[in-house]
């Protein structure tokens, strides 16, 4: 764009922005406005937001560059145009707007020190909220100078050609580019200390719609109900007159700069999803702690998840599965499905063959004889409802030692093995061991077969009285059902039980391994 021709753009802004009350003086009258903007230290940038300027790369020009633009129009020396001294601070944006560029190696350090691998950026940007009644003090005084019928329309949001010039500057700096849906996103803040209270006056109008509280935290004074919406809602409901009485008109010039607060960066969540194998009586499915205290020294989460989140490089990681076991059941068989969400990752992309030398280096971990992994895979995050739904709709098959309160005769096996043949539904109160935690209701569940047979180890000629009496029970069932109370009854809170079907007095589990889950995952590519 030539000189020449950004100056007709800024022409153009100047007739398009219609101040005044005369349309056939509109220009004129719109270079009354941007002297009086000058004269007030508005920097030049502020001066096309309250032309509304519609083209954005005019707010990427330079000050100076603008300088001289301006003042052709204004018929000024272009050193004379904005009189103020170089390093003035605008007394609409604080220097947000007006220094934008000087926010760049900031937030460049940010993003190398992060190193994410994704390019693809979400920019948020926030400005200082003292912006917001500066642009309103801003409007009347204009207005009032320039003897209008009615306020000036409000100038562009800052925000707009802050992020703007941003975005152009770490596209060129370091490579990233702008999407409004990127998976990286990137905010912005920039503060103000010196003007962060400005808009308190507000809750001092007649009818204040700006009604704040104020609460003692950590010792210090925090006060509540100033957001920017409530703040922009009382800046509407504000007249001029009530400003007049309450604060200064123009806005005073301020000295200090704004400053960059902070650069906060999060990536969406990566998902990774298989099937794990527990070994052990002693590993909780997640860490299981009560009060502070760690009742079991190891979890399944922590073996798989740890690694995961070293490559992945992520802040920290959620562990999901389909169903759990306690600690002290077995999972065998083919594993039971899984994923793991991992938050903030910065590397997002792994090839096939780098996820099996993760499943490789989680399987040699010394943990390898208790916790395994199978069947590691990236996953969207949409597949993740197939375990959700898993957890209501799968068939789950256990195989239980139980101890049976009469010797286990081939006629209590023949009993028990003919009413499992076919399905049959039990009715499950809440257990009285999770009541605590679990609404109390009446479950309906489906055992879709029962078996039973004399455990292997023990000879048919036992002599050992104590032997007779334990069985392993193989069962599959509905998601959900509690095999802990089906086996011994939960004194009676679960009909038909085991014992029931046994007819004998009590049964009791003494151990329980989960030899199947019937679910299709990870999804196949």
């Amino acid at each position: 764009m030539s000189a020449i021709t950004t100056v007709e753009t800024i022409k153009q802004c100047i007739i398009n922005a219609a101040i005044g009350n005369d349309s056939d003086k509109y220009f004129d009258t719109g270079l009354s406005a941007i002297r009086i903007l000058l004269e007030t230290q508005c920097c030049y940038r502020c001066c096309l937001r309250f032309l509304n300027a519609h083209d954005l790369n005019l707010f990427t020009l330079s000050e100076q560059e603008l300088n001289s633009l301006f003042s052709q129009l204004l018929e000024q020396k272009k050193d004379d145009a904005n009189t103020t001294k170089k390093d003035f601070v605008c007394t609409a944006c604080v220097g947000a707007l007006q220094y934008a560029e000087t926010f760049i190696d900031d937030i460049g350090k940010r993003l190398e020190e992060e190193n994410y691998q994704t390019k693809n950026i979400n920019l948020t940007c926030t400005l200082p909220i003292g912006l917001l009644s500066r642009d309103r003090l801003l409007q009347f005084y204009l207005s009032d100078m320039l003897k209008m019928d009615k306020l000036i329309d409000s100038p562009r949001d800052p925000k707009e050609p802050f992020k703007f010039i941003i975005a152009g500057q770490i596209k060129d700096k370091f490579g990233v580019e702008l999407w409004n849906n990127g998976p990286l996103r990137m905010t912005v803040v920039t503060e103000h200390e010196p003007t962060a209270q400005e808009h308190m006056f507000l809750t001092q109008v007649e009818n204040p719609v700006l009604k704040v509280r104020t609460k003692r935290r950590k010792g210090k004074v925090q006060i509540w109900g100033d957001s920017r919406a409530t703040v922009v809602e009382a800046l509407k409901a504000l007249k001029d007159t009530e400003a007049r009485s309450l604060t200064t008109i123009p806005p005073a010039p301020q000295t200090i700069k704004a400053t960059l607060s902070s650069v906060q960066l999060v990536h969406d969540a990566a998902f990774v999803g298989g099937r794990y194998l527990k070994n052990s009586r002693e590993y909780s499915q997640t860490p299981w702690t009560i009060k502070g205290k760690k009742l079991a020294e190891n979890s399944v989460s922590e073996c798989i998840c740890e690694t995961l989140k070293k490559h992945y490089r992520a802040d920290d990681y959620k562990f999901v599965s389909s169903g759990r076991e306690d600690a002290n059941v077995r999972m065998l068989g083919t594993g039971r499905p899984f994923y793991c969400e991992l938050i903030n990752p910065r590397r997002v992309t792994f090839k096939k063959d780098e996820l099996a030398a993760m499943q490789d280096e989680i399987n040699s971990l010394p943990t390898k004889d208790d916790v395994q992994l199978r069947d590691l895979a990236s996953i969207k995050q949409t597949d993740t409802k197939t375990i959700k739904e898993g957890e209501e709709f799968k068939r789950k098959t256990y195989r239980a030692l139980v101890w049976v309160s009469s010797p286990v005769t081939d006629e209590i096996i023949d009993k028990v093995n003919k009413a499992g043949s076919q399905p049959f539904k039990i009715q499950q109160n809440t257990p009285a061991r999770v009541f605590q935690r679990r609404a109390g209701i009446i479950r309906e569940k489906e055992i879709h077969f029962c078996k039973v047979a004399k455990p292997a180890n023990v000879r048919e000629d036992t002599k050992e009285e104590s032997e007779k009496h334990f069985a392993v029970v193989t069962m599959n069932t509905q998601a959900g059902t509690y095999i802990k109370e089906f086996i011994h009854g939960d004194l009676g809170r679960t009909q038909p039980n085991f014992a029931s079907l046994a007819g004998v007095q009590a049964a009791d589990l003494i151990e329980l391994d989960v030899t199947d889950v019937d679910l299709e995952w990870p999804p196949q590519k």
